[in-house]
């Protein structure tokens, strides 16, 4: 007897979410509930049923998640030709050739709806995405111009109203009339100038890509019957993080046909600062009366402790719909809620818990340090360095916003869109030109009396006359560079597009200055190739196009599986949906941090705080510590804060309480073990109090050193645990070791026990 294997493998109420295809449905998935298999067996289900693969359309909130779905599709229905590009190649599938769905970003799945018929909006479709560095840099230039001081408002604080109008799909001119203050009135006016620049470097913002694709859909309706003529079945993942902007792209594609499938869970919608708004999920049976409601309510990932801890922290959140998460995980370790002496001491612990599950065989990119704000990032990662730890941190410098990917990626946004003058201006000098400020003031004025963009400019250098001969004629170089490079766009893919640039500009060179920085960078460079190689497959300009897509919308989180070292995670609790750990420790669980301050006064906000709560837990298989400070340093101030009323709602009979007093009193000062002294115990005696503790050798911190020298480059220094090595990289106050044994440490100067040989 042969099972189903689009079937057979799903739960009851997996099972009745699949088998409904037709009409309005809504899918009320928990967290770990599986609802990416119910997702996929559903696409499988409705192919297998006999529905083209190009009239399915599954949208999701991240490429990650994305690629997932496609991986697992492909094998559901064992599809063994890789399809990479089938969207691209397929036009959508409209071709009938795609042998999958189209499954993509809101954002990667508007890009090509844009690439294909943005020009009947009068724009042209070889636009460029500016990411939220390029988005930070045209405002600050636009508010130069203005000439607004910082103080008056801030780029990035324009930014975030200018985001919060868009995710609302509010235009300037409609904004211009909820002004009610002058800095309103001055933001609004902000804004009105950044849309302009954008245009005129015909330029694209994420937010963009959704609004002026359901602009697209307003003013060509033959456009929007196409595509509803097209995708005929919508699965929408995580609909109770859509905005306005997106609720409306949904909306106007499901009025064709009305087979809309929206998955997701209310308790986990934390994104109200992006615009997401909870009342597209929780309202989603007035748009559609006649939708049919799935619980999945089982969970595969936690432990029953860790669930009904979380259900006691949710319940408390009203107009949310009843659900209560169950597992046959029954057994597990309770849910440690552990109070320590202050910041420190609290890193120190979560660090020491890490070497504790490593020693017990977990790995450590199996374990996740949580937390509210970024700035509570640095203790943790002191706190790694001092136990030599391995760590990532999540949301730091993205690989694609280093300042040599950068040079590169606006090298090709300017070979496929010369108009982009933001991305001209950075690379017009790199490397060195000798085109220098002054330069670029005669540039920009000679813009501003001919009324034309800085590529005009640039091809006419030779009109300026302030410019000497010399000068003009360097410019002129680099815009016939930009020609030439142009024509082999339209003839070579994007690598070998990419490998005659650098060749050309001779960034190698330039990069590879004889410093351990110059390699790095160089080596980021040939990563940037290795990317681009997928796309060489596809025709050259959809190559150049594609490549350039991928890298203004792929996100951190998308890249944390693609590394194989073990190293422990650090990352906010924003960042964490969607993954998933066996050990999680979720720090600052305290008034004022978590709950934020900011919803001190606002119910909206502490719901949300709760529902922040809730996702965090939830990411925890096994094991799940909350960690409060008894003190904290804040703003400059030592400040004793009351702990989170979210761990008041915790039920005694899944939570074990700490107080680690004596720990927090001797706050981790102890020297580290000797490497030949393995497993051995050691006291140390902390001579205030004549308090004895015992260490092991896992859990083994270095050791403060007030007489730190200063050390440069090349020396040799010593370290108790690594032995000898030598400096061969300094920023500020880290140092980077390559030891005598072949080991590369990176090492906090204020707390490593170096000592110079």
């Amino acid at each position: 007897m042969t099972t189903d294997p689009i079937l057979s493998p799903l739960n009851e109420a997996q099972r009745e979410a699949v088998l409904q295809t037709e009409g309005p449905s809504f899918i009320l998935a928990g967290a770990g509930s599986g609802k990416t298999r119910a997702l996929t067996h559903r696409i499988a289900f409705l192919i297998s049923k006999g529905v083209e693969p190009w009239q399915i359309l599954a949208v999701t909130f991240t490429n990650k998640a994305a690629n997932e779905m496609k991986e697992r599709v492909r094998n559901l229905l064992q599809i063994t030709a890789p399809e990479e590009f089938g969207m691209r190649n397929a036009e959508f599938g409209m071709s009938g050739g795609a042998k999958l769905p189209t499954m993509g970003t809101f954002h990667s799945v508007c890009a090509r709806i844009l690439r294909r018929d943005i020009e009947h909006l009068g724009r042209d479709r070889s636009f460029v995405i500016y990411d939220g560095d390029d988005q930070e840099k045209l405002v600050k230039e636009i508010l130069k111009e203005m000439k607004v001081d910082e103080s008056e408002l801030k780029a990035r604080a324009a930014l975030s109203y200018i985001g919060r109008f868009k995710s609302e799909a509010v235009s300037p001119a409609e904004a211009k009339l909820q002004a009610t203050s002058a800095k309103m009135q001055l933001v609004i006016n902000a804004y009105a100038h950044y849309e302009k620049a954008l245009r005129t470097n015909n330029a694209l913002d994420f937010d963009d890509l959704l609004l002026e694709t359901v602009r697209l859909f307003h003013e060509a309706p033959k456009v929007l019957e196409r595509y509803q003529k097209t995708w005929r079945y919508l699965l929408i993942d995580e609909y109770q993080d859509t905005n306005h902007a997106q609720y409306l792209f949904v909306t106007m594609l499901a009025k064709g046909h009305g087979n809309l499938c929206v998955i997701g869970d209310p308790d986990q919608s934390i994104y109200a600062f992006r615009g997401a708004d909870i009342r597209n999920i929780l309202e989603f049976k007035k748009d559609y009366p006649a939708a049919v409601q799935h619980t999945l309510d089982r969970n595969y990932r936690s432990t029953q402790m860790i669930l009904t801890a979380a259900d006691a922290v949710i319940e408390a959140n009203p107009s949310r719909p009843e659900k209560k998460m169950w597992t046959d995980r029954t057994e597990g370790p309770k849910v440690i809620v552990n109070e320590v002496h202050d910041e420190r001491a609290e890193a120190d612990d979560a660090v020491r818990t890490a070497l504790k599950h490593r020693g017990e065989g977990m790995r450590l990119n199996e374990q996740v340090i949580l937390y509210r704000t970024n700035a509570q990032s640095r203790l943790f990662e002191e706190a790694c360095m001092r136990s030599g730890i391995p760590y990532r941190i999540i949301g730091g410098t993205k690989f694609y916003l280093r300042r040599e990917i950068k040079d590169v990626l606006a090298y090709l946004h300017v070979i496929l869109n010369p108009g982009d003058s933001l991305s001209l201006l950075r690379v017009i000098n790199v490397p060195s030109r000798k085109i220098g400020g002054t330069t670029l003031e005669h540039l920009q004025a000679f813009c501003r009396d001919q009324s034309i963009i800085l590529w005009e400019a640039l091809q006419r250098a030779n009109e300026i006359p302030a410019l000497p001969e010399a000068t003009a004629a360097r410019l002129q170089k680099f815009a016939d560079l930009i020609v030439q490079a142009k024509l082999k766009a339209e003839r070579i893919p994007v690598t070998d597009l990419t490998r005659w640039l650098l060749d050309t500009i001779g960034m190698e060179k330039w990069l590879r200055d004889d410093t351990d920085e110059g390699e790095d960078r160089w080596s980021n460079i040939e990563e940037l190739l290795s990317v681009m190689r997928k796309y060489d497959q596809l025709d050259p300009q959809t190559s150049l196009l594609s490549f350039l897509e991928e890298a203004s919308l792929v996100s951190e989180v998308d890249k944390l599986n693609d590394t194989k070292d073990d190293a422990l995670t650090l990352m906010t609790l924003h960042l964490c949906k969607g993954l998933e750990f066996e050990a999680v420790t979720i720090a600052g669980c305290e008034e004022g941090i978590f709950p934020h301050s900011s919803s001190s006064f606002d119910p909206e906000q502490l719901e949300e705080e709760r529902r922040i709560m809730y996702v965090g837990m939830t990411r925890a298989k096994t094991h799940l510590r909350l960690l409060l400070t008894r003190s904290r340093m804040l703003w400059g101030e030592t400040r004793s804060n009351a702990g989170s009323r979210f761990l008041d709602d915790l039920p005694e009979s899944v939570t074990e309480r700490r107080s680690d007093d004596i720990l927090s009193a001797f706050a981790w000062s102890s020297r580290t073990m000797a490497e030949n002294e393995p497993r051995r115990t050691r006291l140390e005696p902390f001579r205030q109090n004549e308090v004895h503790v015992e260490f092991n050798q896992d859990l083994s911190f270095a050791a403060e050193d007030e007489n730190q020298e200063t050390l440069e480059i090349g020396a040799r220094v010593s370290h108790s645990v690594f032995g000898e090595g030598t400096v061969i990289a300094l920023r500020g106050d880290i140092a980077t070791v390559r030891f005598d044994s072949g080991k590369e440490k990176t090492l906090a100067l204020s707390i490593a026990p170096l000592k110079r040989l």
